[in-house]
């Protein structure tokens, strides 16, 4: 039986795109280009693969996009009748995916006591009080 296990999607622009909304004139346009970040249940025995979920975000992300602000007017300035199609997603947009995210804490649980003392001090207070706490931790 195949147990769903929790898969994470970074989705931002690329330069290109972040160019064209600065150069647009509009104004802020951060609520169209900021980056999103999305999860989606994904079963651990299935038969699409690594790729068809990257394909599936991005052909999603499109239509999500559309959605929610097409017909507004900077949306249509910015990508007009913009291709709901993987090709279209390349060119504008990148996305990452992260699956099983391991907790902080167990990751500093797995830190070697002398990697740990290896660990520089920032200057910044809270960042420097954590290492000294990962250090007695050890």
């Amino acid at each position: 039986m195949a147990m769903l296990h929790e898969a994470f999607y970074l989705i931002r622009p690329k330069p290109m795109v972040l160019a064209q909304a600065a150069a647009s004139g509009l104004g802020d346009l951060e609520w169209l280009v900021e980056p999103q970040f999305w999860r989606k249940g994904e079963p651990d025995r299935s038969s699409w693969s690594r790729e068809d979920h990257l394909v599936q975000m991005k052909l999603l992300y499109l239509a999500w996009l559309r959605s929610e602000y097409g017909g507004q007017p900077e949306y249509e300035q910015l990508f007009g009748a913009l291709p709901l199609s993987v090709e279209s997603f390349d060119q504008g947009w990148l996305v990452e995916r992260f699956y099983f995210p391991e907790p902080v804490s167990e990751i500093e649980k797995a830190l070697k006591p002398k990697v740990v003392q290896a660990l520089r001090e920032t200057g910044h207070p809270n960042v420097d009080g954590w290492i000294s706490e990962l250090r007695q931790r050890k």
